[in-house]
């Protein structure tokens, strides 16, 4: 299992890999970039329903989905790809209970799980953190970032800095 902090979301992917301890820096320390012409933003489908605006989302270069909205089923409405999925700590026992449907081995999904600190931390008491091991455990091929403490902290100080509330 690999550890890398990512400059560009500050992030931690877990992936299987058997790469020697420079090849894992360079990998660890290249940020998660995406090459977007176009991208689209999708809500809930539950939001989506009957808008039918799936081939036009297709479209998109890149395609962002929030937690474990599906898109089996609403295609004409949402559409099918997936770029990245935005995922709250709340929502991955969501996505573990359908995981074939959400990690198998052709999906080329990335994964990116936020959540605080106490549910994220890696010495074996952070709940979620122990789901997303056993999850890339078993789907090898899985795509998962955690956000670090410190990018977690940051988005807390703008949430609580826009909407003057505590997360």
């Amino acid at each position: 299992m690999v550890f890398c902090k990512g400059n560009a979301i500050s992030a931690v992917a877990y992936s299987h890999t058997s790469l020697t301890p420079e090849e894992t820096m360079k990998e660890c320390f290249q940020p998660l970039q995406l090459d977007c012409d176009l991208c689209a933003i999708v809500s809930n489908s539950g939001q989506m329903v009957g808008q039918k605006v799936g081939a036009e989302i297709d479209k998109s270069s890149c395609i962002w989905r929030m937690n474990n909205a599906p898109t089996k089923g609403y295609e004409e409405d949402v559409g099918k790809r997936t770029t990245i999925r935005v995922v709250s700590h709340t929502s991955v026992p969501l996505l573990l209970k359908n995981p074939e449907y959400f990690f198998k081995e052709t999906n080329s999904t990335l994964y990116v799980i936020w959540g605080p600190f106490r549910n994220m931390r890696k010495d074996g008491n952070g709940i979620v953190y122990n789901m997303l091991k056993k999850a890339v455990d078993s789907y090898p091929t899985a795509k998962i970032y955690v956000t670090t403490e410190k990018r977690m902290s940051y988005c807390d100080a703008v949430f609580k800095k826009e909407t003057g509330k505590d997360r």
